[in-house]
C-alpha cells in the first residue's frame, strides 16, 4: 500500500465514465477519487453525489488537482483531451480506442515519454482472469476464431461496431499469434447507424496463422466467445463466465448400420482453473500502481498502435466495399 494515495478523476461520466467513477470509489486503499468532469454539468453533479467526490465546471480545474485522470469522452475527443491531460502533467488512461488515426496515437504516446507520464488504453478485456490465463496456454496457434455479439443499444453511436467491439477481440488476437498481419479482409453492413453494425474479417499473419473475428452489435443474444486452435488442442474461451475448457486427443469413428451410418467422437476436456476479478478494477489498479511505481505497464504504446492500425484497416476494406468514404467516426 502505497504512503499517500493518488488522486485520481474521471473525465467523461457517461455510461463508460459512470463505470470508472463506481470502481475508482471502492479503490481507497490505493486511490483518493478527487473529482468528475462533463460538459453536461448536471449529469457530472449527479455522479458526483452518488459517488461522493466533486464535479468541476471545467476539465482545467479537475487536472489542476489530478495525479491521473481516466478519459471516457467520444471516441472524436480523444486526442484533445487525452493531449491536455499530458501537457498539464497528468497520468492519463484514456478508453480504446487510443485516437482516431495512427498519427494522433503516435503523438499521445510521444508527448507521454516526453512528459515522463504514465499513459495507457482502456482495454478491460486484458485484466480478465480468463484473457490472461489463455495468453499462458496458448503457443503458436494456427487459427483463432472470435464472435463478439450484443443487442443493439439505442444511442447516438459516434463509430462502428469495428472500433466499438470488434477492437477487444483483435488487441487480444495480436497478442496471442505474435506475428504480423500481411493480408486483411473484411466485410460489413451498416442497418441502423451511420456505421457498419455487424462485420466480420479474416486475418492472414506472417507466420501462416489464420484469424477469423465476427462483431454485431444487432444480435438478439449477448454472446463473447473464442476458440485457438493449435498443436495437441483446441481451447474455448467464454468471455462472460471466464471458462476454459481445453480439449485434447480427439478421435472420430464412424459406425455404419443396414438403417444408419453413426458418428462417433471422443476427447478428453481440461477446465482451466481461472481467478475472476472485476476486471475494470483490475485495469484501474494496474494504473494507480503503474502510477506510484510499483508495477510497469503490461502493454506498450507501440502495442496500442498495432492494434488500432489492424483495427483501421479492417474499417477501410469494409468502406471500401459498401462504398462508404472513409470516415471512422463522427466529428
Amino acid at each position: 500500500m502505497p504512503e499517500s494515495r493518488i488522486k485520481i478523476g474521471v473525465i467523461g461520466v457517461g455510461r463508460m465514465g459512470t463505470y470508472h467513477a463506481n470502481v475508482l470509489s471502492i479503490l481507497n486503499h490505493y486511490v483518493d477519487f478527487v473529482g468528475v468532469y462533463d460538459i453536461d454539468l448536471d449529469r457530472a453533479r449527479t455522479i458526483a453525489t452518488k459517488y461522493n467526490t466533486v464535479s468541476y465546471k471545467k476539465v482545467d480545474d479537475l487536472l489542476s488537482v489530478a495525479d491521473g485522470v481516466c478519459i471516457a469522452v467520444p471516441t472524436r475527443a480523444h486526442y484533445d483531451v487525452a493531449k491536455r491531460a499530458l501537457e498539464a502533467g497528468v497520468h492519463t488512461l484514456v478508453e480504446k480506442p487510443i485516437a482516431c488515426s495512427i498519427e494522433e496515437a503516435t503523438a499521445l504516446i510521444e508527448l507521454a515519454e516526453k512528459m515522463g507520464l504514465v499513459f495507457q488504453v482502456g482495454h478491460v478485456e486484458r485484466f480478465k482472469g480468463a484473457v490472461i490465463e489463455l495468453k499462458k496456454i496458448v503457443h503458436n496457434p494456427y487459427l483463432v476464431e472470435a464472435r463478439r455479439l450484443s443487442p443493439w443499444m439505442n444511442k447516438d453511436w459516434d463509430t462502428g461496431v469495428v472500433l466499438d467491439l470488434m477492437i477487444h477481440d483483435i488487441d487480444i488476437v495480436l497478442s496471442l499469434v505474435k506475428s504480423k498481419p500481411v493480408h486483411i479482409e473484411a466485410a460489413g453492413k451498416i442497418i441502423k447507424s451511420k456505421y457498419e453494425d455487424v462485420a466480420t474479417a479474416v486475418l492472414q499473419f506472417e507466420n501462416g496463422a489464420i484469424a477469423s473475428i465476427t462483431a454485431s452489435r444487432l444480435s438478439e443474444i449477448r454472446l463473447r466467445r473464442m476458440t485457438v486452435s493449435q498443436k495437441n488442442g483446441f481451447i474455448l474461451l467464454d468471455f462472460e463466465s471466464q471458462d476454459i475448457d481445453i480439449h485434447r486427443r480427439a478421435s472420430a469413428s464412424f459406425y455404419v448400420f443396414p438403417s444408419e451410418i453413426t458418428y462417433k467422437q471422443e476427447f478428453i476436456v481440461e477446465k482451466v482453473k481461472v481467478q475472476k476479478e472485476n476486471a475494470l478494477k483490475e485495469e484501474l489498479l494496474h494504473f494507480a500502481k503503474c502510477i506510484i511505481g510499483e508495477e510497469e505497464p503490461i502493454v506498450k504504446g507501440e502495442d496500442d498502435i498495432k492494434t488500432l492500425e489492424v483495427t483501421l484497416r479492417i474499417i477501410e476494406s469494409i468502406n471500401k466495399k459498401i462504398g462508404k468514404p472513409g470516415h471512422y467516426i463522427s466529428t
